[in-house]
């Protein structure tokens, strides 16, 4: 197999992959979660708890998010009651990451695919079982993708690339913004990141402006759809964006250290990516959370509209 051809495959699976996870899981838990979320904002603290175990649970801040605004349009939620959900949703997120850190055998995967589809007919565990699958296809998804960049490292235009992306960090970060609204996954985005982080194509220091890049680039698409709903719902998106860029700008001079931290915890590259994923959403989230209410006036303040 090319490398090119192993390269798409590999990104093919990995969105499908992803999308077969989220929807499985948003079928099987999708119901609950409206009546979940809107019970848990009742403070920001019980939100951004909710706001963790929802995202974390149907694999995706944009998922939560988009219910979020979805509440907050049909004024079952304030804007300042949801604010909590979104702080939780930013830290939630980071589980896919972490799961694509652990190893699983190729020769593996195949197997438990198979019987993952055949359990897709039996009705009371059918969508956990498409869950599963998707799962399973992620694991197939870096494979390829090792395959595919260890194939096409040789090549002088990804040199090129990734020679701009170490020499130049905003050039990176907007590469990470514009791959993850490409694929409307930061996880995906990630994910990517991590073979290219194992494979030595990029260091931790320029994943790290990658990463920086990815979480600005998952807030876009609620940001889309805020713009016709009312003006609370789009206040929800403004906050989910700003909470990254502040994210960025506090920890941009802070890099290096983070890049140290993320060397002492780990010494495998994929995992240190993951890590500095983790690390950015759960440290940006927490520094917000104490100064919620003066975060949302600075909202209100940009966004005007009714609480």
């Amino acid at each position: 197999m090319s490398g090119w051809m192993a390269l798409l495959l590999g990104i093919t699976l990995l969105l499908g992959g992803i999308m077969t996870l989220r929807n499985g899981l948003e079928v099987a838990f999708g119901q609950k979660m409206r009546p979940f979320l809107l019970a848990a904002a009742g403070t920001p603290y019980r939100g951004w708890l909710a706001g963790i175990f929802a995202a974390a649970l149907l694999q995706s801040s944009t998922a939560v998010s988009l219910i979020v605004i979805g509440l907050v349009s049909a004024s079952c939620l304030s804007f300042r009651q949801a604010l909590g959900l979104i702080l939780g949703a930013n830290i939630g997120t980071c589980a896919t990451v972490q799961i694509l850190t652990l190893s699983l055998p190729v020769e593996y995967i195949v197997p438990a695919a198979v019987l993952c589809l055949a359990l897709t007919f039996f009705q009371p565990i059918r969508y956990y079982a498409v869950a599963a699958t998707g799962l399973l296809a992620l694991f197939a998804a870096l494979a390829l993708l090792e395959t595919g960049f260890t194939t096409l490292i040789s090549g002088s235009a990804i040199q090129a690339l990734l020679a701009a992306s170490r020499t130049m960090p905003f050039y990176a970060l907007a590469s990470g913004i514009g791959v993850t609204f490409l694929f409307q996954s930061s996880s995906a985005a990630t994910a990517i990141l991590m073979t290219l982080a194992d494979e030595g194509l990029v260091n931790l220091t320029t994943a790290a402006y990658i990463v920086y890049g990815n979480n600005i680039g998952s807030c876009l698409s609620s940001l889309a759809v805020s713009i016709v709903t009312p003006p609370a719902a789009r206040q929800v998106a403004a906050a989910h964006i700003l909470l990254n860029i502040i994210g960025v700008v506090i920890f941009w001079p802070l890099t290096n250290c983070l890049v140290l931290f993320a060397h002492w915890v780990t010494t495998d590259f994929a995992a240190g990516v993951a890590f500095l994923h983790t690390l950015f959403n759960v440290l940006s989230s927490i520094l917000v959370l104490p100064f919620i209410h003066r975060f949302a006036q600075l909202i209100e303040w940009i966004v005007p509209g009714k609480r």
